[in-house]
């Protein structure tokens, strides 16, 4: 079976993660892959789960909040082994080296020192990356803000009670 989800999602409050709970299996290997953008990370832990899917084994995929297209992790349960995105903003780090996990360095691939033109343009990429993160935050804390207002304005004509328990019985009618 196919299971397809995010640990972590971007808010009006930041960058939420529920990545410390992956994988699931107390017990699972967990690699922590490691290498800059473009350098192959969702690639590789896509070519990881197709590769499972066709021996069929049950995988997990766990999905980009900021690009649902990019893979951030996969999981078979099979072969008790995880492979992750360890870099940000979902850093992670092993738990026990060795033990319980370890490094795969994509990195390693990447032929360095680039080009100065090359250099001059991942940095420019990269600002322009960052710059458009901090203008969602600030949209997503606006738009916070003014749900707190419409909501104050509307809670006396409006049974928020009633309203989400309607929502919870439509969920269940449409996913039982």
């Amino acid at each position: 079976m196919k299971q397809t989800y995010f640990l972590g999602g971007n808010s009006c409050l930041g960058f939420t993660s529920l990545y410390d709970s992956f994988p699931p299996e107390e017990n699972a290997f967990l690699h922590i892959i490691k290498g800059g953008p473009g350098t192959g990370k969702s690639s590789f832990m896509r070519a990881l789960g197709k590769a499972a899917e066709e021996r069929g084994m049950d995988v997990h995929y766990v999905l980009c909040s900021g690009d649902p297209d990019s893979l951030d992790g996969v999981y078979i349960p099979a072969l008790h082994a995880a492979w992750v995105d360890g870099t940000a903003p979902h850093v992670v780090e092993p738990r026990h080296f060795g033990a319980d996990s370890d490094y795969v360095n994509l990195g390693s691939f990447v032929r360095v020192p680039m080009a100065e033109k090359d250099c001059a343009e991942i940095r420019r990429i990269t600002a322009e990356y960052r710059a458009l993160y901090e203008q969602a935050y600030e949209k997503l804390r606006e738009a916070k803000a003014l749900h707190d207002e419409l909501e104050a304005v509307c809670k006396p004509y409006v049974d928020f009670a009633a309203l989400t328990a309607f929502t919870e019985t439509c969920i269940k009618e449409t996913f039982s």
